[in-house]
């Protein structure tokens, strides 16, 4: 791969999604003009070498796709769970509300209650925060 001496050179599939300096937030993101961050992309991110008046705005299952299996999105759901289980104690009901209402502000219905619960009990607190953060309400706002 070419690195122009003019511009610093990423290669973002060296990224590690453990490090806490390589994911700040994207206000503060340097941005290499000829080099599209992968994830990015696929959540519509605008192409940074050209002039955009406005956004693609779309949604496709690759995005739904990346939510889950990004590496970034995997470490993000590890320390969500760490924090939601600091929180709410061992109580797996107890987590599942505190998840909900830090990712969306509100307490889980019954019935999303029920099936989260039962999801964590088989696959883990990991998992359950993986499902809530690919929620279209924490995704989307209306």
């Amino acid at each position: 791969i070419e690195q122009p001496e003019h511009s610093p050179h990423y290669r973002y599939d060296l990224a590690d999604p453990n490090d806490g300096a390589t994911f700040r937030r994207s206000v503060y993101r340097f941005i290499v003009r000829s080099q599209m961050q992968p994830f990015m992309t696929t959540l519509d991110c605008a192409d940074p070498s050209q002039r955009v008046d406005k956004r693609n705005q779309s949604v496709s299952p690759n995005q739904a796709l990346a939510y889950l299996n990004n590496g970034f999105m995997l470490a993000q759901s590890h320390r969500f769970a760490e924090r939601v289980r600091r929180d709410a104690g061992e109580s797996i009901d107890a987590q599942i509300i505190r998840a909900m209402r830090l990712a969306l502000g509100r307490a889980p219905e019954p019935d999303e209650q029920a099936r989260l619960v039962d999801f964590a009990g088989k696959h883990g607190l990991e998992n359950a925060c993986r499902v809530i953060l690919n929620l279209n309400e924490f995704s989307f706002i209306d």
